[in-house]
């Protein structure tokens, strides 16, 4: 049974604290009081700054104990050799979590910044204030207006994310909801001096937003306790992983960065298998499996029927898919005569991938020979396909509904379905991507951008589960 960190001061503070800022107010303090108004944050906030009287339409104070009331959370925004003296302050004030967004600590591999790393974490431990960083953007937390980006989603959703890295903290921010994963809550936690990888893994595991966990870890300090909190997370919850520092010189960045010991390569594999956590190799990837977690049932095989446009994606399709260890194999007679019966004055390629025009003549056409694939026993789920490089040669009224009758059939079907939209190359056809993209996962259906993505996002899924089942039979 997991222990869960008290972590919830950290994403749901009744009040925040900013430390920081110059004389003009240029710099990250500003940016973090603006994002928490913009983000509509519900408690207090209370600029700290000793040269302001007020920022922002907001009461400033030259200390963070002159605050009147209590302080939750604090956002620091000073240079590293501040810090320390901000600690104690904070423990005086009985602050309950700090993040630390300055640089300059354990991560330059220096004397100096590791000493200033290491007081700042005793001050903090004997104070009883919880830390995240330092050198990190902090959390974001639709649902209570906390935000470590500008113009970052307000949508809350389920999609909780660990990130030791604060660029890919605001990437996948910023592009999972987009495809269709709106976020929990995400935390870059930097060089870990006290909240770290495990504590966080191991509050999203019981965190009742959270279904699917994604982190992005450059190294670890307790290598033990990580793989007993991965081990039961896991377990928990489908749990995502991309390892940074691979190879020799992302190790030696990775060292630069957080501070990180990388491990070897071969070390993490093993891990991540024995674990049950499922590993790739981009944020890119990390979001397209997290969209078949949140959005599909787990196919019964690895037989797919795929549908669309164009006879020439037929040989390509079958040899991406087979590569990646899923088949599609050749339609019956029985289903071609269906399909022909239903729809003889729409045109056919009966092959698999199923290469039909009865997606431009609407929802009930389409529906007819995409309920007439799905009731055949020889497969495992269906694949949609449309690509946009053929699209201006149809009138705007079909190209602004095709989508939609796209979705509509799939309503119909019983077998687990994914959307393929690919060959998007001009600014038009990405406008019509980009909704198109919004139809399919309102509609509960996770889209992929191309044949490659689906495929390698399908094999992991369903190893995955394939997995599950083994261990626990």
């Amino acid at each position: 049974m997991l222990k869960t960190p008290d972590l919830e001061h950290i994403f749901h503070p009744r009040s925040v604290a900013v430390v920081g800022g110059s004389r003009e107010l240029i710099g990250m303090a500003s940016y973090f009081i603006e994002e928490l108004i913009n983000g509509n944050f519900k408690g207090e906030i209370y600029p700290v700054n000793r040269n302001k009287t007020e920022v922002m339409g907001l009461k400033s104070y030259k200390n963070i104990r002159d605050i009147p009331g209590p302080v939750d959370y604090v956002i620091v925004a000073i240079p590293a050799k501040y810090v320390p003296a901000l600690m104690r302050d904070c423990a005086a004030k009985k602050v309950k979590a700090c993040s630390i967004f300055t640089a300059g600590f354990g991560e330059l591999g220096t004397d100096e910044g590791r000493r200033l790393e290491q007081e700042i974490a005793e001050t903090a431990k004997e104070g009883g204030v919880r830390v995240i960083g330092p050198n990190c953007m902090g959390v974001y937390c639709p649902s209570s207006g906390l935000c470590l980006g500008t113009n970052l989603p307000r949508r809350s959703g389920h999609l909780g994310l660990v990130l030791q890295s604060g660029g890919n903290a605001i990437y996948l921010s910023r592009v999972a909801p987009m495809r269709g994963a709106p976020i929990s809550k995400a935390v870059s936690y930097g060089n870990a001096c006290d909240v770290d990888e495990s504590d966080l893994l191991e509050y999203f595991a019981q965190d009742d937003e959270t279904r699917v966990i994604g982190a992005y870890i450059e190294g670890v300090k307790d290598g033990r306790r990580f793989r007993e909190s991965l081990t039961k997370v896991a377990q928990a919850k489908p749990t995502i992983l991309i390892k940074g520092g691979r190879t020799k010189a992302g190790a030696a960045t990775a060292a630069s960065h957080t501070g990180s010991l990388a491990g070897s390569m071969s070390a993490w594999a093993s891990l991540a298998r024995q674990a049950g956590v499922v590993q790739v190799n981009s944020m890119d990837e990390l979001i397209d499996l997290a969209l078949l977690f949140l959005y599909m049932s787990p196919p019964k095989g690895r037989r797919v029927a795929m549908v669309g446009v164009g006879g020439g994606l037929s040989v390509l399709a079958s040899d991406i898919f087979s590569l990646e260890h899923l088949w599609l194999p050749q339609l019956s007679d029985a289903v071609k005569n269906q399909l022909q019966e239903l729809t003889p004055s729409v045109g056919h390629i009966y092959t698999n991938p199923v290469d039909t025009t009865a997606m431009f003549f609407g929802a009930d056409t389409l529906t007819k020979s995409i309920k007439a694939i799905d009731a055949w026993d020889e497969i495992d789920m269906l694949a949609l396909q449309l690509g946009y490089d053929f699209l201006d040669a149809y009138p705007l009224s079909i190209r602004e509904t095709l989508v939609d009758s796209m979705v509509e059939a799939v309503k119909a079907v019983s077998k687990p379905s994914l959307m393929i939209l690919h060959c998007v190359f001009s600014p038009e056809a990405y406008q019509t991507y980009f909704r198109d993209q919004q139809t399919c996962w309102e509609a509960g259906l996770p889209a992929f951008p191309s044949l490659q993505r689906a495929a390698r996002a399908l094999n992991r899924f369903i190893s995955y589960h394939e997995e599950k089942a083994s261990s626990s039979a």
